[in-house]
């Protein structure tokens, strides 16, 4: 009689484990799709980044996936904060703006922001160069001086580091408390009960 109590008890503590590991298992499912969720990112763009191009009026800016309505492109010249006036259009994973007024020749910067279908607000800037066929066939004249890197020179690359990255801290932390919620669960209750 004593050997069939030991025997029943085994049972429903390996019961008690397998449950455990489920419990464990669907947590993991329901915490790790969050973190997997993809965010759209900037495929190509019209002029490209540090991209030098004969005067245009349009940027278009193509994106990996579709994008919700409420993005904005803005144009600047670089060495002024006034946005540069111009339409914007979006599409589904296009975005255009058409200046009113051609680029002349200079360095100009692109400021992007744009909504994923995630819900979640991406945004980035780069920068290209306009130059005039006059301008670029005086310059290949003329030979090009060696300098040293510039202290005024400033390198901007395209960025696409949304709030995304401290969207999901609290994701992280919840899931954290959670594991260590689940191990402490199983230590005093589980294991409680095999002794």
């Amino acid at each position: 009689m004593i050997l069939t109590v030991h025997n029943k008890h085994k049972g429903v503590e390996k019961m008690f484990r397998i449950n455990y590991l489920l419990l464990l298992l669907s947590g993991m499912l329901l915490w790790c799709p969050v973190q997997a969720s993809a965010h759209t990112g900037l495929e190509s763009s019209t002029p490209q980044a540090d991209e030098t191009v004969l005067p245009t009026k349009t940027i278009t800016l193509n994106f990996e996936t579709n994008i919700e309505a409420g993005g904005s492109i803005q144009v600047f010249d670089f060495a002024s904060s006034d946005a540069l006036k111009g339409t914007f259009t979006q599409e589904r994973r296009r975005m255009t703006f058409q200046l009113d007024r051609e680029l002349t020749s200079g360095r100009y910067r692109v400021q992007w922001k744009i909504i994923g279908t995630d819900g979640h607000p991406i945004e980035g800037t780069y920068l290209f160069n306009i130059e005039t066929q006059t301008t670029a066939s005086e310059t290949s004249e003329q030979p090009k001086p060696i300098q040293e890197k510039d202290a005024d020179t400033e390198t901007v690359k395209t960025t696409t580091s949304p709030a995304e990255e401290t969207d999901f801290f609290p994701f992280l932390i919840a899931g954290g408390l959670f594991m260590m919620l689940l191990f402490f669960f199983y230590q005093i209750v589980l294991k409680g009960r095999t002794k």
